[in-house]
């Protein structure tokens, strides 16, 4: 039989129950005052410690990270019942039965690539210092992959490169395929071709790179002052709005737009060739392609 709660000062037809579930308390929201407290949390699986005297919670939290997503079975290795009892040879003859079938299905193909994976993407976290959504979002595009046969014939950490790289587009995070190849210890242009198979087998719609993100990352990097960082932004901007970022290097553009935003007087030549080295290592590319890039923005820009 339920019951309904109510506020004991309140009109009951205009004051609302609100529960706080941190707290475990029911709130009147007319007059603030506490109707129930103490309140148990259903959503969560308890079990009592050793000692019988604390309550501890059941289990970890289910994640794609782990490759059972925290779903493993595990027959024990005692040989009794419920009561205690010691129970009969036949039955412990299909317990260990259970219990070999149970562990070999744990410990199929898959099951190994997933753990080997899943394993470095665990390293990955900790170099690139990712956030928790980029990563699972990174093992549920491995899956998939793993799902559709594109991880046969590859190597697993080239396939989980590039399933990364596409987590940090979705989400707007600014690292390069390259920088992501060259902390995965796998060759970049395998990386890029294995990106290309996966974005076209599975049909994602990859968002755009974020010139903006890398602009200030590489600018960051190449410890440049605030204000050289906000006019080469500026920059950015008319870049874009006159369409000479498409089909280029992301990085390439960054660093010829950083490269043009910095002063020009005479006096500070010999600093700005300085500079130009410092970018183009900032950014991951060659002297000759920021040179080649930010002459061509020069000359349709009229910045000369």
């Amino acid at each position: 039989m339920q019951t309904t709660i109510q506020c004991k000062i309140c009109d009951p037809s205009e004051s609302k129950m609100i529960t706080d579930v941190e707290s475990g308390e029911i709130i009147c929201n007319q007059c603030g005052i506490v109707v129930e407290k103490d309140l148990e949390d259903t959503t969560k699986i308890w079990h009592k410690a050793e000692d019988d005297k604390i309550d501890t919670m059941n289990g970890n939290p289910s994640s794609l990270t782990l490759y059972d997503q925290g779903l493993t079975t595990l027959i024990g290795n005692t040989n009794r019942d419920a009561n205690g009892n010691t129970i009969n040879s036949m039955m412990v003859t299909r317990l260990n039965k259970m219990r070999f079938q149970d562990k070999r299905s744990q410990i199929n193909t898959s099951a190994r690539y997933l753990i080997r994976a899943f394993r470095q993407l665990d390293s990955l976290k900790d170099k690139m210092n990712l956030p928790n959504a980029v990563i699972e979002k990174t093992a549920y595009i491995y899956r998939k992959v793993q799902e559709a046969g594109l991880v046969r014939g590859r190597k697993v950490n080239t396939v989980l490169g590039a399933s990364l790289y596409i987590a940090c587009r979705e989400f707007q995070i600014p690292r390069t395929l390259r920088e992501i190849s060259s902390i995965n210890n796998e060759k970049y242009r395998e990386t890029s071709r294995v990106y290309r198979q996966i974005v076209l087998h599975l049909g994602k719609q990859v968002p755009q790179v974020d010139l903006f993100r890398y602009l200030e990352k590489v600018g960051k990097k190449a410890n440049l002052d605030e204000k050289n960082i906000r006019d080469a932004l500026k920059l950015m901007k008319k870049v874009q709005d006159a369409g000479l970022s498409a089909g280029k290097e992301p990085m390439g553009i960054v660093g010829a737009v950083i490269y043009l935003s910095l002063p020009k007087s005479d006096e500070n030549i010999q600093k700005r060739i300085i500079t130009q080295a410092v970018i183009a290592d900032a950014a991951g590319v060659s002297e000759v392609t920021i040179r080649n890039v930010y002459k061509e923005i020069e000359k349709k820009l009229s910045l000369g």
